[in-house]
């Protein structure tokens, strides 16, 4: 089939790969890249996981290299082989970087086609297309690493698209992309913004149920639609269970399935909500500060503000004027239903009664995250806004106009009249910098202020021009052609500006670029002398990073295993290891984790730490000068030791932190075991792979044996000369067996089943989705 270039989807997608294009110029022909600490982070680990994968021939399913070692695919780690789009691209070889930027041209092409079918024109679904395209919160997911939520992101105007065809036209062929669609979109393993996604078609699921029953409908029809419906989300879900299933399994062993309920503690789950005063950033992008140092808002920290452009925004007032219909109805709801849910304890009414009733909603947290939501309805609202300035009658100024009009004139006014008072007003709820020196906190309140202005009266600018704009139109002293090119512009420049200072902050912004040259993070990547030092010990041993090093994952890149680094669901367990024992800082249970080499940034003075090296190292916080320390008296990975007392689980923690402590000798269980004294017992061989650890011991008598390797019941299973045997819970966190007396080999087996029978079911589900796009083609040709 010949490619028409002058259909409107090719050239609507040519003019948002320029927009793409100029937005990310320094990536994609600068030979930049992004080098934030959440982008270099899950790079090392991947390094590290490729290599693996490539030497044992088999996709890992446990990383040793971060918190003593934790689950991968179920833990949503690197999860990229397991996306099946992800070899559509590798066909290509094209880089990580350009597979976001495509997924995020891949979201505009979904708003057009979706646009075009709620009958908007080209110019129109242009616009909320690439309103959506380039909204902020997709442009810093990008720039800071979290680029699985922009992909998963960009499936949402797909989804919404198929969804509503198939409520239209309930056939093979709708059910078998949305099925596709579903699943792949939950393949790209952001869970918490493919919910969101379930929610927005639900919610439009059930609207279109509750109308057609309204208005009785056609019964057969609407009943079709929802068989077909729900068929598809049970083959989306099947797609994803090579994923999910371990994943769902994994939950209650994590820190995301760790509270009573079996879901994320609240406070935890609500530590970054939307307050309502934040509001004002939807207006105004730096009305808090923007982001970073600056950014003096309500949540812990941000790196950008939810803006969606004001001209998006008052286009969407304006679309609200539209000729009322049954997807208004379903934008208003979702969009408020999104707004209050993101306020999460700020406004916990709404939130709670999610968090606490609807299935696995308490398994997130970053409640204002569903703000994508209401992002997206702007800027659908914004494409019928548009066509709706068109019908316009000449002459007809709408009362709408001066309802604008009127807000923007009383602020201009506010602005040029009472500068002074609003100054005052604002800089007096400036929360206080977290800076010592006089100077400087003034310095950054000078830098809200101004920043604050300058946003203000862009605002006014942009704002009053579309006004002007439909002055004009209404008048008509401009053509048509010029309102929608002129207003697409604006809109198009004043996200712009927002996305630019995301991607290339200027000095003066108090927040620093993560824009590096490609060279300096294959640099990162490289051995330094404090790692080369390292490696050439070709012991098997933990460091124990000390610490602003200690959630440093670079370590991970050079096989380096770490009892830090840095990941958002790592096993509730180990979670508990660390807080109990303050990140692991006792002599014991240092001894106990393996670990032989303390990094520290300081010098340290203590008896059992000898020091070995000195020299600079790279993290992602810049180079530093840092000291490597030699544990004395460090455990191997695997011992016998000489007792094993049965202690309660809560005492465990006070027990191991003791100095006089000593793994070597003893093991805290909570079961009851008889050990022979005075035996002799000897480990003769100790190997090891990603999946499996096999040991050759030799005894006397019954002994202990302690393995240095976290305790995770649900996947290390223990056998002992082929037969399963219990694996006990050592000092709060490691694996211990019984082994009797005599020759015996004991294995420790990370069991996949799970994950090959998610494997199963996703290629069965894939297949199916295939055959059903399949089958509506050949009836769709046959109908022709």
């Amino acid at each position: 089939m010949k490619l028409d270039w002058k259909r409107p989807v090719v050239i609507t997608t040519g003019l948002m790969f320029i927009i793409i294009a100029i937005l990310f110029e320094p990536v994609i022909f600068g030979g930049k890249t992004f080098g934030s600490p959440d982008s270099l982070s899950p790079k090392a680990i991947g390094i590290a996981l490729n290599e693996l994968s490539d030497t044992s021939g088999e996709l890992p399913q446990w990383q040793p290299w971060v918190f003593s070692g934790m689950p991968t695919g179920e833990a949503f780690t690197s999860l990229s082989k397991l996306y099946f789009p992800e070899y559509l691209f590798k066909l290509f070889f094209l880089p990580g970087m350009m597979i976001q930027l495509l997924h995020l041209l891949f979201a505009g092409i979904g708003g057009f086609l979706l646009l075009r079918h709620f009958k908007c024109s080209e110019w129109a679904a242009g616009l909320g297309a690439a309103a959506f395209m380039i909204t902020p919160y997709m442009v810093t997911m990008v720039v800071f690493g979290h680029g699985s939520q922009m992909m998963t992101a960009a499936y949402i105007p797909w989804i919404l698209w198929f969804t509503v065809r198939l409520w239209q036209n309930p056939s093979t062929w709708n059910m078998g992309w949305l099925a596709l669609l579903l699943g792949f979109q939950l393949q790209r393993a952001h869970a918490q913004i493919a919910y969101y996604t379930w929610m927005l078609i639900g919610a439009y699921s059930l609207l279109i149920l509750i109308n057609g029953i309204r208005i009785k409908g056609d019964r057969f029809i609407l009943g079709k639609g929802f068989g077909l419906f729900v068929f598809a989300c049970i083959l989306g879900v099947g797609l994803s269970l090579l994923i999910y299933l371990p994943a769902m399994e994994y939950t209650p062993f994590s820190v995301r399935g760790g509270s009573a309920g079996g879901g994320a503690d609240y406070n935890y789950a609500t530590g970054w909500s939307f307050h309502p005063k934040e509001i004002l950033t939807f207006f105004i992008p730096s009305a808090f500060g923007f982001g970073g140092q600056p950014y003096w808002g309500f949540m812990p920290f941000t790196d950008y503000p939810n803006y969606m452009g004001i001209i998006i925004l008052l286009l969407a007032v304006i679309g609200l004027f539209r000729k009322w219909e049954l997807i208004h109805q379903f934008i208003v709801i979702t969009s408020a239903l999104a707004l209050f849910i993101s306020f999460g304890k700020h406004f916990s009414l709404v939130y709670d009664l999610f968090f606490n009733i609807f299935p696995y909603f308490n398994k997130f947290r970053v409640p204002h995250m569903i703000l994508i939501l209401l992002q997206f309805n702007v800027a659908v609202l914004a494409a019928f806004g548009l066509d709706e300035l068109v019908k316009l009658k000449e002459g007809k100024i709408p009362k709408w106009f001066w309802g604008i009009a009127g807000v923007i004139g009383v602020f201009f006014i506010g602005m040029v009249l009472g500068g002074t008072a609003i100054g005052s007003a604002v800089r007096g709820s400036f929360s206080p910098p977290l800076i010592q020196d006089p100077r400087a906190a003034q310095a950054l309140n000078n830098l809200r202020w101004n920043l604050w202005l300058n946003d203000a009266w862009l605002m006014i600018l942009f704002s009053g021009s579309l006004m002007v704009l439909i002055w004009l139109w209404i008048n008509r002293k401009v053509s048509q052609a010029m309102l929608m090119a002129v207003t697409v512009s604006l809109a198009i420049v004043d996200i712009g500006i927002v996305n630019f200072k995301i991607i290339q902050p200027n000095r003066s912004s108090g927040r620093g670029s993560q824009l590096m040259s490609k060279r300096v993070v294959d640099r990162f990547f490289k051995e330094d002398d404090i790692i080369q030092f390292l490696k050439d010990d070709d012991s098997i041993f933990r460091i124990y990073p000390i610490g602003s090093l200690f959630g440093e994952s670079r370590f991970a890149a050079f096989g380096l295993e770490s009892v830090g680094g840095y990941h958002p669901a790592k096993l509730r367990g180990y979670n508990t290891l660390l807080s109990k024992t303050g990140n692991a800082a006792a002599i014991p249970v240092l001894q106990m984790l393996n670990v032989k080499y303390l990094i520290s940034p300081q010098k340290i003075n203590h008896p059992s730490l000898k020091l070995v090296k000195e020299g600079k190292m790279r993290s992602t916080r810049g180079e530093m000068p840092v000291a490597v320390f030699e544990l004395e008296n460090s455990l191997p990975r695997v011992w016998f030791v000489r007792e094993a007392q049965s202690v309660p689980y809560d005492t465990i923690w006070k027990k191991i932190i003791q100095p006089d402590f000593d793994p070597r000798k003893t093991a805290y269980i909570s079961e009851q075991i008889d050990i022979s004294e005075n035996s002799i017992a000897t480990i003769t061989q100790f190997d090891r792979t990603v999946h499996r650890f096999t040991i050759s011991t030799e005894s006397e008598g019954n002994q202990f044996l302690v393995l240095s390797e976290v305790y995770y019941p649900l996947r290390w299973k223990a056998m002992m000369d082929g037969k399963e045997i219990q694996t006990h819970k050592v000092n709060g966190i490691l694996r211990g067996v019984e082994v009797p007396a005599g020759n015996h080999t004991i294995d420790f087996i990370y069991d996949k089943s799970s994950f090959k029978k998610g494997l199963t079911i996703s290629f069965t589900s894939f297949g199916l989705s295939l055959g059903l796009i399949g089958y509506g083609y050949f009836r769709r040709k046959k109908d022709e």
